[in-house]
């Protein structure tokens, strides 16, 4: 990986990391959704509630069990108390806990959506205050004689405002109504609140869970109401309180789902991955020793050339760079046309015959050449001459060019 690429994923990792410490630094969002489950400290938990039961005087029991099971281990007078945001059981299920009330006991359900089945055998029907979705709708909650309320609860949240009708053969005893805040007419009240004798046993339906939720029980006149319809449970006998049929009920255990339920050891539970993965990008390849860069020796002749001519420049003898010009003449004459220079007039005319140039020019050269050999210092003019007629005679050579100069 280059150096410009890990820069660029250094980068890109930091930003990654920024994002996800900013996404779970920030405040979380409330979350509204029904929980009704006994450590949800959400709006619609219902952990007060449970932490204000277990305070209270009585014969507590909590069931994780199906409610087919659980009557199996209470007594036929205990209460069994099932809040959620929907109740909801099979028909077998609801036979055995119906046999059960009619033995005495005493079944209270809060929820907003109650299952038909459940309906059906009581022969009632459950309805929703008319433009019910309302966003700005506050609901008022009252209690019926003998229990007593200073003045009526509130709701300001969303909620559809159900409420129970029955015909004319149906026994019911209405303990609480709902109404519109807004609404003049306490006529328009409706039962949300409801009793009907089963056997030796009761059945008690509370259509608005919500009366149980950390965020109505912050309100004292709220928590005044919830505590009136606690009193329709008999506190002398053992009361069931269900866990099991909860639309927050955690249905797995397992190590990874208990830390990613909780935003901090999940925000740390991802870094720990981007870290592992930018781990391995950057040390977990095979790592090699840089292979040394090993370049070609540069040729320099051109500079030692520089560098000689340069010493002989600067002197004002100049007679041992003549002599050197010289000689080089007399090898080129020999190496190219096989003369040598003892008898220079024999030389002048071998010369003029294989160079083919002219025997006068050849001569006057020659001449020349033999006069500034025979000086005893020659200086700078001189070694200009010599490789003028030097280069005059090379270019008027028509034999025997070779492809390097002779002086």
């Amino acid at each position: 990986m280059s150096q410009g690429q890990k820069i660029i994923m250094t980068v890109l990792s930091l930003l990654l990391l920024g994002i996800l410490l900013l996404i779970y630094s920030s405040p979380a969002p409330l979350d509204w959704s029904p929980s009704y489950e006994q450590n949800d400290t959400r709006p619609l938990g219902a952990k007060v509630f449970y932490d204000l039961v277990q305070k209270h005087p009585g014969d507590w029991k909590d069931s994780t069990i199906p409610p087919f099971e659980a009557i199996e281990e209470i007594p036929d007078s205990a209460t069994y108390v099932f809040i959620n945001d929907y109740f909801s059981t099979d028909p077998d299920e609801f036979g055995h806990l119906l046999n059960w009330v009619r033995r005495g006991g005493h079944l209270f359900v809060s929820a907003s959506g109650i299952s038909k089945v459940l309906l059906d055998s009581l022969a009632l029907r459950e309805q929703v205050f008319p433009e019910a979705f309302e966003a700005e709708r506050i609901y008022t909650l009252s209690l019926e004689s003998p229990m007593n309320l200073s003045q009526p609860a509130t709701f300001d949240q969303l909620h559809r405002g159900e409420y129970f009708e029955w015909g004319d053969t149906t026994q019911v005893q209405v303990l609480g109504k709902i109404n519109d805040q807004n609404s003049l007419d306490p006529e328009e009240s409706k039962p949300n609140f409801i009793q009907l004798r089963e056997g030796n046993g009761l059945v008690t339906l509370h259509a608005f869970p919500e009366v149980f939720s950390n965020y109505f029980l912050l309100d004292q006149v709220n928590k005044s109401y919830t505590e009136q319809v606690l009193g329709t449970w008999d506190l002398d006998h053992p009361v069931l309180l269900d866990h099991y049929i909860k639309s927050g009920k955690i249905s797995s255990s397992s190590p990874l789902y208990l830390v990613l339920s909780n935003r901090y050891l999940k925000a740390a539970y991802f870094t720990c991955w981007v870290l592992l993965l930018l781990w391995v990008v950057f040390e977990g390849k095979r790592k090699q020793k840089a292979i040394k860069l090993i370049r070609p020796p540069e040729n320099k002749s051109l500079e030692f050339a520089k560098t000689i001519s340069s010493i002989y420049l600067n002197q004002e003898d100049m007679t041992q760079l003549g002599q050197l010009q010289l000689s080089l003449f007399w090898y080129y004459c020999r190496t190219q046309f096989n003369l040598y220079e003892e008898n220079r007039e024999e030389l002048a005319e071998s010369l003029a015959n294989k160079s083919g140039v002219s025997l006068i020019e050849t001569q006057g050269l020659l001449k020349q050449l033999t006069l500034l050999e025979t000086k005893e210092q020659l200086n700078q003019e001189d070694i200009q001459r010599i490789n003028e007629f030097i280069e005059d005679f090379k270019s008027k050579q028509t034999h025997g060019r070779n492809l390097q100069p002779a002086g």
